[in-house]
């Protein structure tokens, strides 16, 4: 217990063990800057938690300091951090970043599980900090199961997905079932039918862990698309998060006008070229 509150008092609860690629791909500063925006928006750092101090980012990544000075001075033209003379550097809060409605993702993801295969790259229980927390399960800190898996045809990454789920629900399966099986059908086999769900697709730059994971070079653009599933009774039952390589998903979306919200207006005829 000690040594997680020393890790959260010098701001490093967040940092991964990532090595940074100095023979190839992006700048070192901009790969620091990738590594410590994911730490953020993934809720290892939660908003008005510290970051660490530069001369610590300096030893962790073995970089100079103008080196992390510069990725720190991206964080802070993007918003992501608040940084005062004198004071440590602290997270912004991000809003929500799951937002509008339909089973679009879903259908994609369904998709993906039955055409690819599974490994399993983590798989643990963690207390629920950032969205996890404050979304999924309204500020309750019990742990929820975080798995982290790579999702390969014939051999080839196609997608890297990190799924948080209840204790409750994840303790009904195993590591290796998570491996072997899609994770909706572990969840139907739970009792939790997802029957809507909350959804963003966007994009986003791979850094150093996630391109070696998915064999892209450091700075790659990336297909981010992040879901909550809610099961039948109102309960959010997932929270997913894929990265892939836009050269290797296609999705499909399929829309109804039912599905539009607000009246649909058509589009008035503009003046007629002439050729």
């Amino acid at each position: 217990m000690t040594g997680r509150r020393d890790r959260r008092r010098d701001g490093e609860q967040g940092i991964e063990p990532v090595a940074l690629d100095r023979e190839r791909g992006a700048p070192l500063h901009h790969q620091l800057y990738l590594v410590l925006s994911d730490a953020i928006a993934s809720g290892r750092y939660e908003e008005g938690d510290a970051l660490p101090t530069e001369e610590r980012l300096t030893e962790i990544y073995g970089v100079s300091r103008i080196t992390v000075r510069r990725a720190m001075s991206s964080l802070h033209e993007n918003g992501l951090i608040d940084r005062g003379s004198g004071k440590r550097t602290r997270v912004r809060g991000l809003g929500d970043p799951v937002r509008g409605a339909g089973g679009s993702i879903v259908s994609n993801i369904i998709a993906m599980g039955a055409e690819t295969v599974a490994r399993v790259l983590e798989f643990e229980y963690v207390e629920a900090r950032g969205f996890a927390r404050q979304r999924l399960w309204m500020g309750d800190q019990a742990p929820v199961q975080r798995a982290v898996r790579l999702r390969s045809i014939d051999g080839a990454p196609m997608g890297l997905l990190t799924s948080y789920v209840p204790e409750v629900l994840g303790r009904t399966w195993t590591e290796e079932e998570l491996g072997a099986q899609p994770l909706h059908a572990l969840l139907a086999r739970a009792g939790a039918d997802v029957t809507a769900t909350r959804q963003l697709a966007s994009a986003a730059l791979a850094e150093p862990l996630v391109a070696s994971r998915l064999g892209v070079h450091v700075g790659a653009a990336l297909i981010d698309l992040r879901c909550l599933m809610i099961a039948r009774d109102g309960r959010v039952v997932e929270y997913v998060e894929i990265l892939a390589p836009p050269d290797r998903m296609r999705m499909r979306y399929d829309f109804g006008l039912e599905t539009l919200e607000g009246p649909v207006i058509p589009a008035k005829a503009g003046p007629k070229q002439e050729e």
